[in-house]
């Protein structure tokens, strides 16, 4: 019988994990933050252009997750079975139809850009602003067989647990884009100045330094060497067990293109200040999420090695540190709301609003917390339709309806913050489902992969 694993021991492997997560995607956080100090010195119609050009960025980078999720999941449970020719094999295969599946998605993405735009604008966004954000979508899609290539191999770090490389790999991509953001913006160095889509060309070129970096990194970080190779069986399992994932993230695109859609119709200024909370909020958003992959490695690790009852634990351990990490961010973000706006815009308006924005997100954080850990347990444990259903279901039923009405409710004059109270009680609902959820049904949803 398998001893069950102590809170400390938990708490130290799941912080070895997600410490540098968390770094890297601080330093992904801060790189976008630098992205908006660089276009918000073009104007508040050149950040709420970056706003829509990276809303649809955001949904052609999500959906490669489909091998992200499905890679990371197998690599876990593979490690934990101390398999790690079926790990590589995992690994190789994923970046090989992740890639396939890239390069004509940018191909139709940059032909269809003015269309999708058009539509994201929904009326509420000069013509001015819709054509930069166009130009910034179009920059930005040049680097998305790089970030597709670059979220398999992230996976399989994940997978491994080994997430400091991931932290150094990053730390080079962000140098890279922030050096590269005034260059391309302004026409420094003699380089042309192109604007909003100099932002964009800058992430793409970064996007490429950060695949080649995790892929040479390999055969010393994680003792085996990465390959493209032809996919096959495992990469058919991959997409089966990523499929829900995808599902759930083109569903959570919609339903966020949807919910921004409101903010949009509110106007530039509501549009601009959602930007910029958007993008500080990420700072405490995205090592949340560390936290929850961190979880879904130690989990999937526990049932390759079949240990159902210590992967259970596992991840109640993880949610307690969570819930106190996102304790923590949410203080921060309310003493961040009265300092940080000011970077960004000199109009009082935006800054008040984008204020507002940052202590209604705060509050949400601990309820993130809880949910996006247990969640991610589940699907360390093999099951990933049932977080699907969670995340989709929640959003669906709580954040884009109540998104639609409480603008109307409250009015012209509070229409932005309607949207986002419809956000709060979105993730606090999901919160109470996830929790219930574990409690309840986590035996019956455990699935031994290999």
């Amino acid at each position: 019988m398998q001893d069950e694993p102590s809170r400390a021991m938990v708490w130290r492997k799941a912080l070895e994990i997600a410490v540098p997560l968390m770094l890297a995607e601080s330093v992904d956080s801060v790189l976008w933050i630098v992205d908006a100090y660089f276009v918000g010195r073009l104007g508040d119609k050149a950040l709420a252009a970056v706003a829509l050009g990276g809303y649809l960025g955001w949904m052609m980078f999500t959906l490669g997750s489909m091998f992200y999720m499905g890679a990371l999941v197998l690599v876990s449970q593979a490690v934990g079975a101390g398999r790690k020719d079926i790990a590589k094999r995992v690994a190789g295969e994923a970046l090989t139809a992740n890639l396939l599946i890239a390069i004509p998605l940018a191909l139709v993405a940059y032909a269809a850009s003015p269309h999708l735009i058009g539509i994201l604008a929904g009326g509420g966004v000069t013509i001015e602003t819709q054509a930069l954000a166009v130009d910034y979508f179009r920059a930005r899609l040049v680097g998305l067989p790089f970030a597709y290539a670059g979220l398999v191999l992230g996976a399989v770090y994940r997978g491994f647990g080994v997430t400091r490389p991931v932290f150094t790999s990053t730390i080079v991509f962000a140098v890279f884009n922030a050096v590269l953001d005034p260059i391309l913006i302004f026409g420094l160095l003699g380089a042309p100045a192109l604007g909003v889509a100099g932002a964009g060309y800058a992430s793409s070129v970064a996007n490429m330094v950060l695949a080649v970096m995790l892929s040479v990194l390999t055969p010393r970080s994680l003792g085996i060497l990465i390959a493209p190779a032809v996919p096959g069986a495992w990469a058919i399992k991959a997409a089966r067990v990523g499929a829900p994932p995808l599902l759930e993230r083109i569903a959570v695109v919609s339903a966020h293109l949807a919910y921004l859609s409101v903010v949009a119709r509110c106007g530039d200024v509501a549009l601009a200040a959602h930007s910029i909370g958007v993008r500080v909020e990420s700072l405490a958003f995205l090592p949340l999420f560390s936290m929850g992959e961190a979880s879904a490695s130690l989990v999937g690790q526990h049932i390759g090695a079949g240990d159902f009852k210590g992967g259970e634990r596992t991840g109640w351990l993880v949610s307690q540190l969570s819930l106190i990490l996102g304790l923590t961010v949410a203080v921060i973000l309310v003493a961040a709301s009265g300092i940080v706006p000011q970077v960004f815009t000199d109009d009082p308006t935006v800054e008040g609003l984008a204020r507002v924005y940052l202590i209604m997100a705060a509050l949400t954080e601990p309820f993130y917390a809880v949910s996006e850990t247990l969640l991610m347990s589940i699907r360390g444990a093999g099951n990933t339709l049932i977080p699907t259903l969670v995340n989709t279901g929640s959003l669906y039923a709580l954040r884009v309806p109540g998104a639609m009405l409480l603008p109307k409710i409250l009015g012209p004059s509070l229409c932005a913050i309607g949207a986002w109270l419809a956000m709060v009680i979105d993730v606090i609902g999901r919160s109470v489902i996830a929790v219930m959820v574990y409690r309840r049904l986590f035996k019956r949803l455990v699935r031994r992969l290999l």
